[in-house]
């Protein structure tokens, strides 16, 4: 992520980083990667795992969430680890999909 510069106003500079940091929620495997580690730190194979996802499919989404600043990584020996950078990017995913889920039921009304 592009950090903000000083000739950038600082207001822009937000709302530039906001925008970035929504194509997190873009992809639904970049989703499905922030409600997984909403239970906490997993290994990339074990994520792999779980969402039957290439390896490399995996390494390359948890990239763009590590580099949008969604996502932590730590590395101990060759396995690498990711947690949430901050637990409220899961609460705003969850507030979207709440409203999601609203908006559905009541189109089905």
């Amino acid at each position: 992520m592009r950090r903000c510069d000083e000739s950038e106003p600082w207001e822009l500079c937000l709302f530039r980083r906001h925008a970035e940091f929504c194509l997190v929620f873009s992809n639904p495997v970049r989703l499905r990667l922030l409600f997984l580690l909403g239970d906490g730190e997993r290994a990339v194979t074990e994520m792999a795992e779980v969402l039957e996802v290439p390896l490399s499919t995996v390494s390359q989404h948890l990239r763009v969430m590590r580099d949008l600043g969604c996502l932590q990584a730590r590395r101990d020996g060759r396995t690498v680890y990711y947690r949430l950078a901050n637990p409220k990017f899961l609460q705003a995913a969850n507030l979207v999909r709440e409203g999601i889920v609203e908006s559905l039921g009541a189109q089905a009304e």
